[in-house]
This record gives C-alpha cells, structure tokens and sequence, in this order.
C-alpha cells in the first residue's frame, strides 16, 4: 500500500513537468514558425575591369600647351572644341586653337619656341600644326592667318625645322625672320583684296627671307628677301 502511494504521487508530480515540457515545445515551434525565412545572400556585383594602363607612347601624348597669351587688349577670345572662351594674359594655347581679335582690340602670344604673333583688331589665327623639341630636328609649326593684321616674330621652330604661314590664298615658307601679313575680309587672288606681306630686319639686324606660294597649286610666286620689303 505505501508503494502504491509513493507511485500515485510520483505520477502526480510528474504530470505538471510532461505538460510544461509539451508547451515549451509547441511554443518553440509556433516561434519558429512565425520567424521569416533567413533570404539566400546574393552574390556581390562583379567590379568593373579596370581600364587598361595607357602605353608609355600614349601617356606622352598627353594634351599639354604650345603657348601663352602674353598681352590683351579689349576683347579676345579662343574657340576650343567648339566652345568659345575670352583670353587673358598667361592663359594657354593648344593646338588646333582658334584665337581672335574684336574691333578695337589686340592680343599677344608667345609659344614654347620663342616665336610671337600679334594680332590687331579684328584678325583671326588658327594653329594647325606644331611641334617643337629643344634641339630637335623635326620641329615644325603652321599657322593660318584667317583675316586681319597679323605681325610675328619666327624664332627656334623657323630656324631648325619647318614654319609655315597660310592665308587664303598664299602659303608663306618662313626662314627665321620677322614680317607682317594683311588679310582683307574676302581676301581673293587677282583682286584689289589680296593678302599683302612685308619682310623687316630682326631684332639684331639680321634679315630672312619669306617664300611665296599659290596656296592651291603650290606654284613659287616669288620670295621676299630684302629688307622692309613687300609682296601681294
């Protein structure tokens, strides 16, 4: 009889125990049953390639400038990419530059040789070629006077390559020297309104020589060669 007793309260006891255990683990499944699904973590975008490093011949090519401005007068302006800019002293000039003049103004420019271009009023230069090297022997320049009053001074590039100067309906071989050419507006061969050109001394004296071709047929129109003197 005492062991039947002992059995009926172990029982007893135990009940409440098997209970709590159930619920505990019908709540952990109703919790785990409500918990959202852990998402799949996708996979990170791939980095795009990096841009190959340039070639050492690529990397000197780089955009750098040929020349400064070195004086303004009023109003000047380059047309770069097809966007025009106003010029002020100590800014740069590219190649391919469109620099020009306004009425009543002037500007001044200095390039990497030495040389200088002077433009009066209402005249217009485009630097179609350059290439200068201290001490090279390929340096080349060629520069297109549009229209208007154009002065310069030819320094390295002239002296130990190849400088040209095309107008309309000219094209000008400069050796080292010091001149003017006029562009009329409309500037035509065998009319009153060709471009005209004058050959000075330089600085020390010294005089070069211009040589003058058709500009179309490259036919030698003639040479200037003394000084203060002129050729239309």
């Amino acid at each position: 009889m005492v062991a039947c007793r002992r059995f009926m309260l172990a029982f007893a006891l135990a009940l409440p125990l098997a209970g709590s255990s159930v619920a505990s683990a019908s709540d952990a499944m109703e919790l785990a049953q409500a918990q959202p699904q852990a998402q799949p973590t996708p996979d990170p975008s791939p980095a795009p390639s990096a841009s190959p490093t340039p070639a050492p011949d690529a990397q000197s090519t780089a955009v750098e400038p040929i020349g400064n401005v070195a004086t303004v007068t009023g109003i000047a302006t380059v047309i770069r990419d097809k966007n025009s800019y106003p010029l002020r002293v100590r800014d740069d000039i590219y190649l391919n530059d469109v620099v020009q003049t306004s009425s009543n103004s002037s500007l001044g420019i200095t390039f990497n040789d030495a040389t200088t271009f002077n433009l009066s009023a209402s005249a217009r230069i485009t630097i179609d070629n350059y290439v200068y090297e201290d001490g090279g022997k390929q340096n080349s320049g060629i520069f297109d006077v549009g229209k208007g009053t154009v002065a310069f001074v030819a320094a390295a590039v002239a002296k130990t390559g190849n400088m040209k100067i095309t107008t309309p309906t000219a094209t000008l071989g400069i050796r080292g020297t010091t001149g003017v050419i006029d562009v009329p507006e409309g500037a035509a061969a065998n009319s009153a309104r060709n471009v005209n050109i004058k050959l000075y001394p330089d600085a020390d004296g010294r005089v070069g020589h211009i040589d003058v071709d058709d500009r179309t047929s490259g036919t030698r129109l003639g040479a200037l060669t003394q000084a203060s003197s002129g050729f239309a």
